[in-house]
C-alpha cells in the first residue's frame, strides 16, 4: 500500500512522505509557491532558496533528524520544515 505525500503542510514547499516508523520524510515540492505569507504580517515573502538536509535540529521540538530550510530574498530569517512536528519554524536574524 502506497501513502500519499502530504502537500498542504509547510505552505507546500515541502511534501511530508508519512513512514511506518519515525517522523516521516520531506521531499522538495516541484511545484511550490514563489512566495509564501510572513507568519506576522501575512505579507508575501519571496523565497530564495529551498533545502532539504540530513542532518539539522528543529528549533521548536529540538529533534535531530533530517529537515528543509528556507531562506527568503531581502529577509534574515530562515525557517526549519520540521517532519516531526510538521510545521515550519520561523528563525529570527539566522
Amino acid at each position: 500500500m502506497t501513502t500519499r505525500p502530504v502537500t498542504d503542510l509547510f505552505h507546500g514547499l515541502f511534501e511530508w512522505h508519512p513512514q511506518p516508523q519515525g517522523a516521516g520524510r520531506l521531499a522538495s515540492n516541484a511545484t511550490r509557491p514563489s512566495a509564501i505569507p510572513d507568519p506576522q504580517t501575512g505579507r508575501p515573502l519571496r523565497v530564495a532558496s529551498v533545502e532539504l538536509s540530513d542532518r539539522g535540529v528543529c528549533p521548536a521540538c529540538t529533534q535531530l533528524g533530517a529537515g528543509g530550510y528556507v531562506t527568503f530574498v531581502s529577509d534574515l530569517r530562515l525557517a526549519f520544515a520540521c517532519p516531526s512536528c510538521r510545521k515550519l519554524v520561523w528563525i529570527a536574524g539566522a
